[in-house]
């Protein structure tokens, strides 16, 4: 957990922060609260709290003051200023003297969570919880769940879901445009998960809801509303705030789709495809906004690949059978006809690159090392060229993919943990080393090496580079007459002040309580 600390004299404005806003689904934990500075201060020695979150006009000792004592203390402290407008200049005042960042009155909560979550490492500790949680939910719900959309026999789905219960639907698709972002790939994957965790707090309606990721990586939400009025009436105002909120302070395209009014789990499925066949036209108009199937007229039936064919894609790709996929891709596109339909085309072949870039990715590769940092398929899918052409450059795509998965099949998970441990203990002395210069020595994606390190050493990498600093410090300084910034250097910190907190706080006492070795 990220433990944060809010100060602020306002006891209304406390309870806000801390009742308001859901902090363990977020990773956060509220350690404890001060209502100035000057107790603040008291509360940081003992919490040690990763993120002090302060308002900054308060008695005895204000936010500024506050920030500055700490960060004297401890330059890499991660504050967050709360200010109103009339205090805008002293916040912009503050972060040039080193506060991370701040927030304007009035903020919606989701703005504080992305602020907060774009401190430091902290997106990446948040992803490593999330992940704990999520191998505790039940794998059979998620499959429920893309049954509902994928086949057609639902009735063993609606039995496992309970939480389903009213026959008043919507379905929503949630689209973020890789490669029309100007994000790292990897970036956009780790934000998305945040988005659907913002995203189920934002829903509100009478009824219920679930939100999941469909075999495309899309964000899918199933609307499920007591009556026909409630249904009738939703206008869907927190997807209007997700564009909004993704675009201003992350900086995705997003667009969405919205089904029909729907039935019945039965007819879950043609709403799914309602959903996609609304978010083709952004191929067209360029923008990021609500694409509403109901303000559409399509007199043409439009069908879809089936779940099957996604689990055999996915199938041929674990085993890099290039000439399986590639017949099933052919069989398959002239099965649907896309070709009648030019809007329709594009977005069956940008699926078909999406279930190839969601493998990648879930290999633990990066896809720009795949197809270079030139490669801009969409672009290409929009080029006034034959429905022949573009298909087989979706199979080069697949192609491309396979020969860089055999050149680098030896890569198993063990051996990138052993070769990240190796880094670690080879550069640990860099006070510069982050998780992107292993990504980047080892050429595999941020995510997947958090989550195989972990897997392979039961604690996470930054732990790992923190213990092995700890026991090479411990090391110099019983057995090495050196002084303590010599040490505090030698392992990676160019602070000797900060170097002896985190040395306390990973040993329990300081590093100048130990009598040296002669």
């Amino acid at each position: 957990m990220i433990k944060i600390m809010i100060v602020d004299d306002m006891p209304v404005d406390r309870e806000y922060l801390r009742n308001f806003i859901d902090w363990n689904a977020y990773g956060f934990e509220a350690c404890c609260e001060a209502k100035d500075g000057k107790e603040a201060l008291a509360l940081y020695e003992k919490y040690q709290p990763d993120i002090i979150l302060t308002d900054i006009i308060m008695p005895h000792m204000d936010g500024l003051e506050l920030s500055e004592a700490i960060l004297r203390e401890n330059p890499e402290a991660a504050i967050i200023l709360i200010t109103g407008n009339s205090e805008f200049e002293y916040a912009r005042k503050a972060v040039k003297l080193g506060v991370c960042d701040y927030i304007v009155k009035p903020f919606e909560k989701e703005e504080l969570i992305i602020t907060l979550l774009k401190l430091q490492d902290n997106i990446n500790r948040v992803l490593e919880h999330q992940a704990e949680i999520d191998e505790v939910r039940e794998e059979g719900n998620l499959q429920s769940l893309r049954q509902l959309i994928y086949s057609r026999n639902t009735s063993s789905a609606s039995h496992h879901l309970t939480s389903l219960r009213y026959q008043y639907f919507l379905v929503v698709t949630i689209q973020i445009h890789i490669y029309e972002n100007k994000v790292e790939p990897e970036e956009i994957i780790k934000w998305k998960q945040v988005l659907t965790s913002l995203l189920k707090n934002m829903i509100q309606l009478e009824g219920d809801y679930e939100v999941f990721h469909d075999f495309e990586g899309n964000i899918v939400t199933i609307l499920n509303f007591k009556s026909k009025e409630a249904m009738a009436s939703y206008q869907g105002y927190e997807f209007k705030d997700f564009i909004a909120l993704a675009k201003n302070y992350i900086g995705f395209e997003v667009s969405i789709g919205i089904s029909d009014y729907c039935i019945g789990t039965r007819k879950l499925r043609d709403a799914y495809y309602q959903t996609l066949i609304a978010l083709s036209n952004r191929y067209y108009e360029y923008q990021s906004k609500i694409y509403d199937y109901k303000k559409m007229i399509y007199s043409e039936k439009r069908e879809f690949y089936s779940t099957d064919f996604v689990n055999a894609i996915n199938r041929n790709l674990e085993l890099l059978d290039y000439d399986a996929i590639c017949s099933l891709i052919e069989q398959e596109l002239n099965r649907i006809e896309e070709y009648k339909s030019i809007e329709f085309a594009n977005m069956i072949y940008t699926s078909l690159l999406s279930i190839l870039f969601s493998y990648i990715v879930k290999k633990g590769r990066n896809i720009d090392d795949v197809f270079g940092k030139d490669f801009h398929p969409y672009s290409y899918l929009n080029k006034e060229i034959s429905h022949l052409e573009k298909r087989k450059f979706v199979c080069d795509c697949y192609l491309r993919a396979i020969q860089y998965q055999k050149e680098h099949q030896d890569t198993k998970s063990y051996i990138i943990a052993k070769e990240v441990r190796r880094y670690i203990e080879e550069n640990y002395s860099n006070p510069d080393l982050t998780i992107g210069d292993l990504s980047r020595e080892l050429l595999v994606n941020q995510t997947y090496l958090r989550r195989m390190f972990k897997q392979e050493y039961h604690m996470t990498i930054s732990d790992y580079i923190t213990k092995i600093r700890m026991e090479k410090a411990k090391d110099m300084i019983q057995h090495k007459n050196c002084k303590l910034s010599y040490v505090a250097y030698a392992v990676g910190y160019n602070d000797t002040s900060y170097f002896s907190k985190c040395f306390k706080k990973y040993y329990g006492y300081l590093p100048s309580t130990i009598i040296y070795k002669q």
